[in-house]
């Protein structure tokens, strides 16, 4: 009897399969949403951006948003007095005042890949960059721009750099 009560089951739960399989055929395959509108970019440009805290103007003229947050917080690290240079569009250490570091007076950075990060609305800028002081290790070699999308604008929350 009770082989009997296992093979109806088996049986019972094979049938169910096959009926669900059957009522499922020719029906469209459901398309998954994109995981982020930002796609992975590599080898973004070969032109090297260079900033001087003598002639540098606060604002941004190109286009790009991401491009100009990032543009925004390296000039808010020459010269945090600049128009902009707030703490809810920068990271708040670029703007402080800091004795025992020595700001730099030049910066050059290049973009070379641009990432989302997976699960959320923010992206990873990779740059290469280089500047005339040590400045927290943050601006020279391979350095990384946390960016969150506020409101529909752009603005860095973090800054990373990758050993060399």
């Amino acid at each position: 009897m009770r082989r009997v009560v296992i093979i109806l089951m088996f049986l019972l739960v094979f049938c169910g399969a096959c009926l669900a399989i059957y009522k499922m055929r020719g029906k469209d395959v459901p398309e998954l949403e994109a995981v982020s509108q930002v796609k992975t970019v590599e080898n973004i440009s070969d032109s090297v951006h260079s900033y001087s805290a003598n002639d540098i103007k606060s604002g941004c003229e190109a286009e790009d948003k991401i491009f100009c947050a990032i543009e925004r917080t390296v000039k808010c690290t020459l010269a945090p007095e600049l128009e902009g240079c707030v703490a809810n569009v920068v990271p708040s250490f670029v703007i402080g005042k800091v004795e025992e570091e020595v700001r730099p007076t030049e910066i050059s950075f290049a973009i070379t890949k641009i990432k989302p990060i997976t699960g959320t609305n923010d992206i990873s800028v990779y740059t290469k960059s280089d500047c005339n002081a040590s400045w927290f290790g943050l601006c020279k070699g391979n350095v990384i721009y946390s960016l969150s999308n506020k409101d529909g604008e752009w603005v860095v929350t973090n800054i990373y750099a990758l050993e060399m």
